[in-house]
């Protein structure tokens, strides 16, 4: 393998038996260039000595939020901030229990979980669980999971056997080797799309029938956001058209171009396109559209109202026809029955190069049910059910 770029990154060590496997894996990460710095909450030192960390790290461990520091450098002072605002990954192993209830809570008692807290959004997450397997099957633990999941962190483990404990299942700390060939890999892949630029469409588009009211989905923009976070973590430059969506479900550190209707969503995306590489169409653009809007609210009636409905511009279709060559387009296809014949379809139709086919399960949801096909492939791959942080990975890796 070749060699990568030195990074900065570091690792939080939590308070659990496994802690002693993370000895191997800081010493790897450091054999690989990288510059690391451990933080260790209280309960961790009770497992290894800091001293040890400190010996294969090559750099001073944290411990508290309070050091005594009576001169030194600002960053010194608040080792809370730094260097966690200044890394490039951050590494949590063992993530035990309590360790991830407190980060996806948003809680901040330790040097811990409020350098979690500080980490900029340019920042790679990892997270390895391991801990007793009924801990690891209570249902309080897995919704944490799924929420540090649904916030862009990425999960190693837990694999299955025996445990410290004395039981066997789900729960062993994924061997340091596995640990490091992942963060090995989420680096190269951090280069797939240097100097390329990806167009994506997110979101829902509102028609309006009135100031207040309008024709419109469920569509809650979290997989336009995971697209393009991680077209970001890889490299590219984004430019992202979204609907209206919350601002939590809109991607740090891209070129956003927010739109209300379908037609807006095809002018700006057309005003996108030439200097694009690929496109994403993730948005859920209404078919129809009022064909009169009034300019102030419809009063309410007791008899019945009939809207007269136009179809809305297909914009995946009238861009491919557009774009330059070698630009590669994806597409998605939600569909409640019959989908892979649709999605079959919607690939001819639209031009594209590649669609996804999701169920309705996934709308404003973190996760999702998710197949994908090709141009010219005679099968769907069939991915199963993912967070969309991981789907967003597999369909970048289709450009």
């Amino acid at each position: 393998m070749p060699p990568l770029p030195s990074r900065q990154i570091l690792v939080g060590i939590c308070g659990g038996v496994a802690a002693y496997k993370a000895l191997d894996v800081v010493s790897g990460l450091r054999k690989r260039g990288h510059r690391v710095q451990v933080v260790m909450t209280e309960a961790a030192t009770r497992f290894v000595q800091p001293a040890s960390f400190a010996a294969v790290s090559g750099s001073p461990v944290l411990t508290t939020l309070w050091p005594d520091v009576s001169r030194g450098t600002l960053e010194d002072h608040y080792p809370h901030l730094y260097p966690a605002t200044q890394t490039d990954l951050f590494l949590l192993i063992p993530a035990t229990a309590n360790s991830i209830g407190k980060i996806a809570r948003g809680m901040g008692d330790d040097l811990l979980s409020t350098c979690c807290l500080s980490l900029p959004a340019s920042c790679a997450k990892l997270f390895c669980p391991a801990m007793n397997v009924e801990m690891w099957h209570n249902p309080i633990v897995q919704g944490n999971v799924r929420a540090l999941e649904s916030e862009g962190w990425t999960r190693l483990g837990p694999d299955a056997g025996h445990l410290a404990c004395g039981m066997t299942g789900e729960g062993r700390l994924r061997e340091p080797g596995a640990i490091l060939e992942e963060i090995d890999r989420h680096f190269m892949e951090a280069q797939r799309l240097s100097g390329k630029t990806v167009l994506i469409l997110s979101g829902p588009t509102h028609e309006h029938l009135d100031p207040i009211r309008y024709l419109g989905n469920p569509s809650s923009g979290k997989m336009g956001k995971a697209l393009a976070e991680a077209a970001r973590r890889q490299g590219a430059k984004v430019a992202f058209v979204t609907g209206p969506v919350p601002e939590t479900n809109l991607p740090e550190g891209v070129a956003l171009h927010p739109v209300v209707s379908a037609q807006e969503m095809l002018d700006t995306a057309r005003s996108l396109l030439a200097d694009c590489d690929a496109v994403i169409y993730a948005a859920a653009v209404a078919d129809f559209r009022p064909a009169t809007r009034s300019d102030s609210k419809l009063p309410k009636a007791e008899q019945a109202l009939d809207i007269r409905l136009l179809p809305n511009p297909d914009i995946a279709a009238t861009l491919n026809r557009e774009k330059k060559p070698g630009v590669t387009a994806i597409g998605f296809a939600l569909q409640t029955h019959d989908g892979e014949s649709h999605a079959r379809e919607k690939l001819a139709n639209k031009g594209l190069d590649g669609i996804v086919l999701n169920a309705p399960d996934s709308l404003g949801a973190p996760s999702g049910t998710f197949h994908y096909l090709a141009k010219g492939g005679d099968t769907f791959e069939h991915w199963g059910t993912l967070d969309k942080t991981r789907a967003a990975r597999n369909i970048l890796a289709k450009i």
